[in-house]
């Protein structure tokens, strides 16, 4: 039976779950045991979508029947993102230790401080498609942001459209749910409970906007309650743009058909 391996940041279980809804009987989805699933186990659980946890070592014996497609998804920790050559190795390392086992591999990631650019021509020794986030131009996507704008080049217009010294901090439903994190994980304070301390680090980098990116998913109940308590926190201006699934559900689809054909 087919199977495929997703290697995901935790940044894209909106993504993921929407595209397992959209999934028949005949896939399966496993969910490799870690600290990292939490989050989506509940959102997997309020759609009633079925799935089994499994560890890596008995992910073989989970394959299931002949005409069935499998797909393993393997979601790695937040922390990567804030170090581009850790985030590399531990992409890397799971690939070349797992990858084997696979029909193929689709890296739910972007450039990520360009680090990734070469991954699918760097596992061509495995003989199975080994895919990163692409827009339908075929650009690798920068991050996670870049993806939820549907292509590189929405992306980069919304960000040359700034004035100098008036920049966007961007917040997609999943990077709101978990702002705190990743301002700490990107170094802009070591505390974003202290309002005064964080407001002067956004002031000195010249953010002046929130940027709120909406793909249409809900599977985060409070985005934009979060979004709205962010901008009064820092006081931001708001700015709305219309983000999409698109990269990731093209890109999902893509593979699998290479895979099954």
């Amino acid at each position: 039976m087919p199977s495929l391996y997703l290697v995901s940041c935790r940044m894209f279980e909106d993504e993921l779950v929407n595209i397992f809804e959209g999934e028949d009987e005949k896939t399966h989805l496993l969910l490799v045991e870690n600290e990292n699933i939490e989050g989506i186990e509940k959102k997997l659980d309020e759609v009633s979508l079925d799935y089994e946890k499994v560890s890596l070592e008995d992910v073989a014996s989970k394959l299931g029947p002949p005409d069935d497609f499998v797909v393993v998804l393997h979601l790695l920790e937040f922390a990567l993102d804030a170090d581009p050559d850790l985030l590399k190795d531990k992409v890397y390392m799971t690939i070349e230790e797992n990858g084997e086992l696979f029909d193929g591999v689709l890296v739910f990631y972007g450039l990520c401080g360009n680090v990734l650019g070469t991954i699918e021509s760097d596992f061509h020794h495995l003989g199975i498609p080994v895919r990163i986030l692409k827009d339908a131009e075929g650009n690798i996507v920068d991050d996670c942001i870049c993806a939820a704008f549907g292509n590189r080049s929405a992306y980069v217009e919304a960000m040359s459209g700034e004035e100098r010294g008036t920049g966007t901090y961007f917040l997609t439903p999943m990077q709101a749910a978990n702002w705190k994190e990743m301002l700490v994980l990107a170094k802009l304070t070591p505390d974003p409970d202290n309002v005064e301390m964080t407001k002067m680090v956004f002031d000195y980098s010249g953010y002046k906007h929130v940027g709120k990116v909406d793909t249409g998913l809900c599977y985060e109940k409070k985005f934009d309650e979060t979004v709205d308590e962010f901008a009064s926190r820092f006081d931001f201006e708001k700015k709305l743009f219309e983000g999409s699934t698109k990269v990731a559900d093209q890109c999902y689809h893509s593979i699998k058909k290479e895979i099954i054909g």
